[in-house]
C-alpha cells in the first residue's frame, strides 16, 4: 500500500470530501450565473473567461503531477533536496506565456471587461503554480489533510466571491479577480500551516533539469486536458462562431452540468493515483482494470439518468432559457466517461515515467476536437457532439494501447523511486 502520514484510507476520504466541496461549490457557480447573468451574451462571457483560466491555470497544474511523481519522503541519511530554483523557473516561464496570452485573448476571451480580465487572468496563474508545486509535494508525501485543506479553502474562498459579486450584479472584472486571486491565496495560507511538515523533508529522485523536461510532457498533457475539460465554452466561441447564440449557450450549460460529476473527481485524483499506483507492490494493471470497470458501470448509471433527467434540469437551471434533448445529454456523458477513463489509464502510465504516451493520448483528443469543431459539414448541435464523442475515444485508444504494451512493468515494478526512462520510451 502507499505509504502516508495520515493513513491511505483516511487520507482518501480527506482528499475526496474536498473534492466534494470543491464541486459543488463550482458547480453552484455555474447553476446560478444563468440566473443572475442578463442574457446570452453576458452569460458567454462569463463562461469563456471561467474556462480559459481554467484551461490555461490546468496546464499549469500538469506541474503537480510530475511534481508527485517525484517526491518521496526523505530518510534521515538523505541528502536534502530542493524545489525552490524548478519553482522559481516555473513561475517566469508561466509568467511570461501568461502576459503575452493575455494580450492576445483581451479582445476576443476578455472582452467583456479586457484590462482587468487580462490582469486577474496572470494572477490567476502565479497562484496557480504555487498551488501545483506544493500539492505535487504534499501528495509525494503522503500530507492529505493538507491536500484537502487547500482544495476546500480555494474552493470556498472562490465560490463565496463570485457568488457574492454574480448576486450584487457586479462588474465583470470584479468577478474575474474573484475567480483568479484564491489560486495563489489558498496555498500561501496552507504552506504557512504546512511548511514545517515539509520543509527538509522530502526527496526528489531526479534533478531540477529532468524535473523541468518531464514537467513540460505533463504541462502539455494538462493543456490538451484542459482544452477538452475546461476548454470546451472556449472551442465552441472560437470555431462556432456563426452558430446560434443561444444554441451555443446551451451546449455550453449542457457540458458545464453533465460531464462535471464524473471528471471532476478523477481530475482531482490524478497525483493520488499516480503515487498510489507508484507504490503499489504488485497487481497494478488489476487496479487500473477494476478502477475503469467501475467507472463504465457509474457511466452507464449516469447516461441512464442524462435521458432522463437531462433535458428536465436543464430547463429548471436556466428558467426555461436554454434547452436540451435526451441523446445530446446522454452522449456529453458518454464523452465524460471516456475522459475520465484517461485519468486513470494516464496515472498508470505516468507510474512508469512513460511522458510521452501519456502526452500524446491527451493530444490526440485535444487536435481531434478542434479538427472536428472546425470542420463545417454538420450544423452546430451535432458538429460539438461528434466532436465530444469521437475525439476522447480516439485519445483513450493511444492511452490502452500503451497501457497494454506497459502491463508487465505495470505488474511487476516494485515501488522504489521509479527511473526515467524517456529514452527509452517506445511512444
Amino acid at each position: 500500500m502507499a505509504r502516508t502520514s495520515d493513513g491511505g484510507s483516511r487520507g482518501l476520504i480527506a482528499i475526496l470530501s474536498a473534492t466534494a466541496v470543491a464541486g459543488v461549490s463550482g458547480y453552484a457557480i455555474q447553476l446560478i450565473a444563468p440566473r443572475f447573468l442578463p442574457g446570452e451574451g453576458a452569460y458567454l462571457g462569463f463562461a469563456v473567461f471561467w474556462s480559459t483560466m481554467f484551461l490555461f491555470g490546468g496546464a499549469v497544474g500538469g506541474i503537480q503531477q510530475e511534481v508527485a511523481r517525484a517526491t518521496s519522503p526523505r530518510a534521515s541519511d538523505s541528502p536534502r533536496s530542493s524545489i525552490s530554483r524548478f519553482a522559481l523557473i516555473a513561475l517566469g516561464v508561466v509568467a511570461a506565456v501568461g502576459m503575452v496570452a493575455a494580450v492576445l485573448l483581451a479582445p476576443t476571451a476578455f472582452r467583456a471587461a479586457p484590462v482587468p480580465l487580462a490582469l486577474a487572468f496572470v494572477l490567476g496563474l502565479l497562484g496557480y503554480v504555487l498551488t501545483a508545486v506544493l500539492t505535487g509535494l504534499l501528495y509525494g508525501l503522503a500530507e492529505h489533510a493538507a491536500i484537502a485543506a487547500m482544495i476546500t479553502l480555494d474552493a470556498v474562498l472562490r465560490g463565496a466571491g463570485v457568488a457574492l459579486g454574480l448576486v450584487l450584479g457586479a462588474p465583470m472584472g470584479i468577478i474575474g479577480f474573484a475567480i483568479a486571486v484564491p489560486f495563489g491565496l489558498a496555498s500561501s495560507l496552507v504552506w504557512l500551516l504546512a511548511r514545517r511538515r515539509v520543509s527538509g523533508r522530502y526527496l526528489l529522485d531526479i534533478s531540477t533539469a529532468q524535473l523541468s523536461r518531464n514537467a513540460l510532457s505533463t504541462v502539455l498533457a494538462a493543456t490538451a486536458i484542459g482544452v477538452v475539460v475546461t476548454g470546451l465554452p472556449l472551442l465552441f466561441d472560437t470555431f462556432l462562431p456563426s452558430g446560434d447564440a443561444a444554441v451555443i449557450a446551451s451546449l455550453t450549460l449542457v457540458v458545464t452540468v453533465t460531464r462535471a460529476p464524473l471528471i471532476i473527481p478523477l481530475m482531482a485524483l490524478q497525483s493520488y493515483l499516480v503515487v498510489h499506483l507508484r507504490e503499489l507492490r504488485a497487481h497494478r494493471m488489476r487496479r487500473i482494470m477494476l478502477l475503469l470497470g467501475a467507472l463504465a458501470a457509474v457511466a452507464a448509471v449516469g447516461v441512464a439518468l442524462a435521458v432522463w433527467l437531462g433535458p428536465w434540469l436543464i430547463g429548471v437551471i436556466s428558467s426555461g432559457r436554454y434547452s436540451t434533448d435526451p441523446l445530446t445529454a446522454a452522449m456529453v456523458v458518454v464523452s465524460a466517461a471516456m475522459v475520465a477513463a484517461m485519468c486513470v489509464t494516464g496515472a498508470g502510465l505516468l507510474t512508469l515515467s512513460r511522458h510521452r504516451a501519456y502526452a500524446a493520448g491527451w493530444v490526440v483528443v485535444a487536435i481531434a476536437s478542434i479538427a472536428l469543431l472546425w470542420l463545417p459539414v454538420l450544423p452546430t448541435s451535432p458538429r460539438a457532439l461528434v466532436a465530444l464523442v469521437v475525439a476522447p475515444a480516439l485519445g483513450l485508444m493511444v492511452h490502452l494501447i500503451a497501457v497494454r504494451s506497459a502491463a508487465p512493468a505495470l505488474s511487476d515494478v516494485a515501488a522504489a523511486p521509479v527511473v526515467d526512462r524517456e529514452s527509452q520510451d517506445p511512444a
